[in-house]
């Protein structure tokens, strides 16, 4: 009989039975509880000591069994014992139904024994939690974005032989990526998933520019490309006194509806969220707005910037009229300052 057997057995033999009520009954069963724990923890340090004093394991018989259970208990007890081993066969232990815990796994293993995967730790653990732990070491991980992404000289030196544009000046814009989604192209193979990005950058003193990219692999690259597109794509969208547009303007666009309004000085930008970064790339400081339809954001965008950049001019207005750009504008604008 194993030891794990054994001890189940002392335990359901030795178990009082308190039949009744009352506070001396119960204070005897717990006395009795007592005695059987410090009889079962004496019978297993004696097992330990012996097993470990041996260089192989022994065999014990059954007239050693007996005569060590005797030294510890009464006959009529050791009788009941002897009964409740010769009921207990191997086969049946062996047969036992086994404990369903809550979450079981889907193999018998020795838990007594390492697992060299599972239980040897790699690194060693730094708890955060506790105040001056040291700082783990790096991870051996393989870096899958290249150190050098983020690293414009590139495209900054060909911008400046192409277009004339200083370093310092392309550092000093401001890059909106406003936005940034995963596209798919469905083909005869399959879908196609990349990255998508929508860039704008400027100079908030009229200057501005618009790019879109896609990369298949990260949406940092798909950024980056669309920045340098709008970098090349830079135009000039023109002002009144540095601050409104010039009129009203109304453009649909792909089923989105925007309307922008010139306002008075302190008004501020009360339009739209993306119309509102694309004023602030451009310069615009008092502005009202209303976007109807679609609320599609790269359209939203789109029809803005192609309303900003087609504003008819106080120039234009008195060239089709036969008269004098000073004459319109001391007309139409001189009161809006």
């Amino acid at each position: 009989m194993s030891k794990r057997a054994f001890s189940q057995l002392l335990r359901t033999a030795n178990r009082p039975r308190v039949h009744g009520n009352g506070r001396v009954k119960a204070q005897i069963a717990r006395e009795s509880t007592d005695a059987t724990k410090a009889l079962s923890e004496k019978i297993s340090s004696e097992i330990k000591q012996e097993a470990a004093k041996l260089e192989f394991p022994t065999i014990i018989t059954r007239s050693d069994h007996i005569q060590r259970l005797s030294k510890y208990y009464s006959p009529k007890m050791l009788k009941s014992i002897i009964a409740a081993e010769q009921t207990v066969t191997p086969d049946l232990w062996d047969k036992r139904k086994k404990a369903k815990p809550l979450f079981p796994l889907s193999y018998v293993d020795d838990l007594a024994k390492h697992d060299p995967f599972y239980d040897l730790p790699k690194m060693p653990w730094t708890d955060f939690s506790e105040p001056h732990q040291p700082v783990p070491p790096p991870s051996d991980l393989p870096q899958t974005v290249p150190p050098d992404l983020m690293n414009t000289d590139v495209v900054e030196a060909e911008l400046a032989n192409n277009r004339g544009i200083s370093r310092d000046y392309m550092r000093r814009l401001i890059v909106r990526p406003l936005v940034r989604k995963l596209v798919s192209n469905v083909t005869r193979l399959g879908k196609i998933r990349s990255f998508y990005s929508l860039v704008i950058v400027g100079d908030e003193n009229g200057m501005i520019g618009i790019g879109e990219a896609k990369d298949r692999n990260e949406s940092s690259r798909a950024v980056m490309k669309a920045k340098s597109k709008a970098l090349r794509n830079m135009f000039y969208i023109p002002r009144l006194d540095n601050r409104t547009i010039f009129g009203s303007l109304e453009n649909h666009y792909h089923g989105v509806d925007v309307q922008l309004w010139p306002r008075p000085p302190g008004f501020g930008l009360r339009v739209n969220h993306l119309i509102h970064e694309v004023a602030v790339c451009a310069g615009l400081k008092d502005l009202g707005g209303k976007v109807r339809g679609s609320r599609n954001k790269m359209n939203t965008i789109k029809a803005t910037i192609e309303m900003l950049r087609n504003q008819v001019l106080p120039e234009e207005i008195a060239r089709a009229r036969g008269k004098k750009a000073v004459d319109i504008k001391k007309t139409y604008f001189s009161a809006r300052k």
